[in-house]
């Protein structure tokens, strides 16, 4: 990289001397500004890759369609305590469900329609 910058430096020779201590810094803070940012939208990211099972209290939270109005929303709790789950409930409730939209769908043999398809709730979690 230091030979890029050196390379640069030489085919545009610039009328006033550069001084190579003031340039350096700033692009190494380019190079790490540019790799420190990451394109992968990974969908998982909010997800725990493990559980402290010697003392928490693990949540999964869904919702499914019950009827055209309602949908039932699901709280699974798992208690955990000294690498063992101690309780282990759910917590259901229901709420009016949301509208409906038209999306183009496509069936198994590639054919394509307009379909109507029921909004799904999105979870957001405060933990305190």
């Amino acid at each position: 990289m230091f030979e890029f910058i050196m390379l640069a430096v030489t085919l545009f020779k610039p009328k006033h001397p550069i001084d190579m201590k003031k340039i350096l810094p700033i692009c190494i803070a380019g190079i790490l500004l540019v790799s420190a940012c990451d394109d992968n939208n990974n969908n998982n990211d909010d997800q725990a890759k493990t559980v402290d099972k010697n003392g928490s209290v693990e949540v999964t939270l869904s919702s499914r369609h019950l009827d055209s109005l309602k949908d039932e929303l699901t709280t699974h709790y798992k208690v955990w305590r000294k690498g063992s789950i101690i309780n282990e409930f759910n917590k259901k409730d229901t709420v009016a469900g949301l509208e409906s939209f038209k999306t183009e769908g496509e069936n198994d043999n590639g054919d394509t329609q307009n379909i109507k398809v029921k909004k799904d709730y999105e979870f957001f979690v405060t933990v305190k």
